[in-house]
């Protein structure tokens, strides 16, 4: 996983969301940008996203969230 520019997690509770890949980027940049985070902060854990399979999304979406 990259580095990203933020340690505190936002919230937003993963369980129950479409689990298509796109879906959950968009929920995740939604509650970011409503949080607070700077678009660098959004684009460099979408790009971690990105950066690998979807287990690899999942486990970066959950490192990322609370």
């Amino acid at each position: 996983m990259t580095e990203t520019l933020h340690c505190e997690p936002i919230k937003l509770n993963l369980v129950g969301l479409d689990g298509n890949a796109y879906s959950l980027m968009g929920a995740f940049q939604r509650a970011a940008r409503k949080q607070g985070r700077t678009p660098e902060e959004i684009k460099a854990v979408l790009d971690d996203c990105m950066s690998g399979n979807y287990d690899h999304l999942l486990q970066t979406l959950v490192l990322h969230t609370r």
